[in-house]
């Protein structure tokens, strides 16, 4: 019986993927900890980001007199840095997710996209800690909880896609040119300008329609704010393009990602 077990193909590939999935999951506990070991604020440090950016967006929303549709701005914004934090800096953090990993990849065979899912998993955990500030400041401004928030795991789904697909495409080219590394910051930095998280997406339509039409973070990250802020469901026609353009990226950067990974031991 039990030779029969070790040649069963399904029973192997099965505790492959477990082993796999042990190893995701120790990786992810092991830079959690790590981010926040021997730190004066600890797991606080999860939500600082989000919360600074929040009032620098909100007070520069204000000072520029974008609109916040009759809302309480901070939780306008926040309703959208949020989400955009998570976004930014899962891109931000895959290409040194990969490098940081070197040593693994040189001691033991494991799959290279494995790395880029440990800082999903991550900044993941950030924004789980961050949206249960985003939801205390909700229901200080009175903010109701409504039947549209059902659609809140898409929205994430479709945030962490599209920041996977982003971000092992610039692991694969960072891994050999490591300036790429140093441009990663300054090009979201643009993209968050260029995304209504300080703003309403209706002045970017209003202002910039060939952005708000081109842009694939603009139906998510608004999308977040319609169902937090207005308890309403996302707009399911830029959804869908949001999707197709992951998609696109994911067809280009997976293949690619797996071909230059073959030689990522040679140069981590």
């Amino acid at each position: 019986m039990s030779q029969w077990s070790n040649n069963n193909p399904s029973q192997n590939t099965r505790e492959i993927w477990l082993s796999y999935w042990n190893l995701l999951i120790s990786l992810v506990s092991r830079d959690v900890r790590a981010r926040y070991r021997r730190t004066v604020l600890g797991p606080l440090w999860a939500i600082i980001p989000a919360i600074l950016s929040t009032v620098i967006l909100s007070f520069l929303s204000g000072l520029v007199g974008a609109s916040s549709e009759g809302m309480p701005r901070l939780a306008f914004v926040m309703a959208a840095t949020v989400p955009w934090t998570f976004f930014q800096s899962s891109v931000v953090r895959i290409p040194h997710g990969v490098l940081a990993n070197g040593t693994i990849l040189r001691k033991m065979p494991v799959p290279r996209q494995i790395f880029p899912f440990v800082v999903l998993f991550t900044t993941a955990f950030d924004f789980l800690m961050s949206s249960i500030v985003l939801v205390v400041v909700l229901q200080l401004f009175q903010i109701p909880i409504t039947e549209a928030w059902l659609w809140l795991p898409l929205l994430l789904l479709m945030t962490g896609a599209m920041a996977w697909a982003v971000g092992i495409g610039l692991s694969a080219f960072t891994i050999y040119r490591r300036d790429i590394l140093f441009g990663i910051q300054y090009i979201m930095q643009v993209w968050l300008f260029l995304t209504p998280v300080m703003y309403s997406s209706r002045d970017l339509l209003d202002e910039w329609p060939l952005i708000y039409t081109l842009n694939p973070a603009v139906p998510i990250i608004d999308g977040f704010r319609q169902v937090l802020i207005f308890g309403q469901a996302p707009n399911l026609g830029g959804l869908l393009i949001s999707a197709a353009f992951t998609g696109l990226v994911l067809a280009v950067s997976l293949p690619f990602y797996r071909f230059m990974s073959r030689y990522f031991v040679d140069v981590l």
